[in-house]
């Protein structure tokens, strides 16, 4: 049984990638709400931030507008809000706070000068403390209830949400993710809004991690609110209106639990304040399609009970047969059309990529891309895709591949060492691009490495159209146009990155699912 392992683009040059920095944070009340703002990544030329919405009052709070000040920096993109200039407003799941709770959005910038709040409101919230705006960069607890502050994030970045002079306005921060339940009349339930999936069960036997409770798959609060995007804890309540808690303590903890000695502060801090932190391993991706079978399409390199990926005929039509020969062998099994990445919003999108060797099939891996090229140089593609993500399943493995790289699965990415495309599609070698590269590295080629970002766009977009548009092959088309317009025509981007659960979308499409194993791994691989 034969495998083709990926290759990855030739010529790879070193580039750091970006630090995490420490940044101090700013809050700001309204009424009974507090918004805090905490910077928790800078790169010098860009950074991204987390905006928290607490409720510290004695109603629910229904709706919510932040100001921002951007200070000369531009917003890229942003998540778990609707923007309209520097004006932020709520998504729909995330615009009623409950007393004691709160929600959150995160964006990414470019510029040296961050953002802060420039003004705040809110809707509802009955009667709040009393605070005003303060910043601060750190934390200890104390045991004076009149003058406390968050303690700092488990990643390391500083995150103190607030200097608030009022005890009362966090009685249950410890434990606020799971005792926000009077956002309205009845019975509420809290889940786990897990990026764009159906609500998921909130574990009750483990806070990280995933688990598997009353024959359904479940999800640890501290992985729920890990999350980078707009997700988090949400209540749902009588009549099914909901609220998110996400993060609910990040604004509100340590004042009343700090008489009792630090380390219930520290707990209740350090679980929610790394909501909307970003993953801690680092990489970069590359690229590649090469029509051939894939490394997880084989029935022995997929867990036992997994199902293995499935491969389609020259026609694209499904397979029966899982050990049915490779195109790269002779055979008739190829990659799927489907398999081709796309967009779920401006900011986040799906797809398929090789790894490293091991036991990788069917994982799943969040990833945020940096701003950089891990090329080296100002490379505008990846600056444009600076801050965005992609939530990518492993389906094939490269023995060149190294750890934390992921060859993305992009129709006219790039054949790489196997070319079973050209009999497939019905085109020469030459008009799928540069074997290494494909049809970005031939436009650059063909331009000059100095064009500008819009002339290898429109290049590209030449091609996707000259060899997937002109045959009716759509799917590819779109995935092609896909690197375009969402990927930015992004050359081997740095990102960083950490496995997670598999949203419902791309088990559905790829139909690899290993979530009841319940392995989700904290490691870099």
């Amino acid at each position: 049984m034969l495998t083709h392992p990926r290759r990855k683009i030739a010529s790879l040059a070193f580039a750091a990638v970006c630090a995490l920095l420490a940044s101090a944070s700013q809050a700001v009340t309204s009424g009974a709400g507090e918004a805090t703002i905490d910077v928790n990544n800078n790169w010098g030329s860009g950074y991204c931030a987390n905006v928290v919405i607490a409720n510290n009052g004695t109603a629910n709070i229904t709706s919510w507008t932040v100001g921002l000040a951007l200070n000369g920096s531009s917003i890229n993109n942003l998540w778990g809000g609707q923007r309209s200039g520097s004006i932020v407003t709520p998504e729909a799941y995330n615009a009623n706070i409950a007393p004691g709770a709160s929600v959150s959005f995160g964006f990414c910038a470019t510029g040296s000068s961050v953002a802060s709040i420039g003004t705040f409101s809110v809707t509802g919230g009955g009667s709040g403390s009393s605070t005003s705006s303060t910043s601060s960069s750190s934390s200890s607890s104390s045991s004076s209830s009149s003058s406390s502050s968050s303690s700092s994030s488990s990643s390391g970045v500083a995150s103190s949400s607030s200097s608030s002079s009022s005890s009362s306005s966090s009685s249950s921060s410890s434990s606020s993710s799971s005792s926000s339940s009077s956002s309205g009349s009845g019975q509420c339930t809290q889940m786990c809004q897990w990026y764009s999936d159906e609500p998921r069960p909130l574990c009750q036997n483990t806070d990280d991690g995933w688990g598997w409770e009353n024959q359904q798959s479940c999800i640890g609060i501290n992985t729920c609110n890990s999350q980078s995007g707009g997700g988090g804890v949400i209540s749902t309540c009588g009549g099914g209106s909901s609220s998110s808690s996400s993060s609910s303590s990040s604004s509100s903890s340590s004042s009343s639990s700090s008489s009792n000695g630090g380390s219930s502060s520290s707990s209740s801090s350090s679980s929610s304040s790394s909501s909307g932190s970003l993953p801690t391993c680092t990489g970069y991706a590359t690229r590649y399609w090469d029509c051939c079978k894939a490394h997880c399409s084989w029935t022995g390199n997929v867990p036992s009970e997994v199902e293995p990926l499935g491969s389609c005929s020259a026609s694209d039509q499904p397979l029966p047969d899982p050990d049915a020969v490779s195109s790269c062998d002779g055979g008739d099994a190829h990659m799927c059309h489907g398999m081709a990445p796309w967009a779920v919003n401006d900011s986040l999108s799906y797809g398929f990529a090789a790894t490293s060797s091991g036991d990788v099939c069917g994982r799943c891996y969040e990833v945020i891309f940096t701003g950089e090229s891990y090329n080296g140089g100002a490379d505008p593609g990846a600056a444009a895709l600076g801050g965005k993500r992609m939530i990518v399943q492993a389906t094939n493995i490269g023995f060149d591949v190294g750890g934390g790289q992921f060859d993305l699965l992009v129709p006219g990415g790039g054949v790489g060492a196997f070319n079973a495309c050209s009999d497939q599609w019905g085109v020469s070698n030459s008009e799928l691009g540069v074997q290494y590269g494909g049809f970005l590295a031939a436009c650059k080629n063909e331009l000059g490495w100095n064009a500008s970002h819009d002339s290898y766009k429109n290049c590209v977009a030449q091609r996707c159209d000259a060899v997937f548009g002109s045959r009716g092959l759509t799917e590819l088309y779109e995935g092609c146009m896909w690197f375009v317009d969402w990927f930015q025509a992004a050359d081997n981007p740095s990102l960083r990155y950490r496995e997670v659960a598999c949203p419902t979308e791309i088990i559905s499409r790829s139909g690899v699912d290993r979530g009841w194993l319940n392995d989700v791994s904290n490691a870099c691989n």
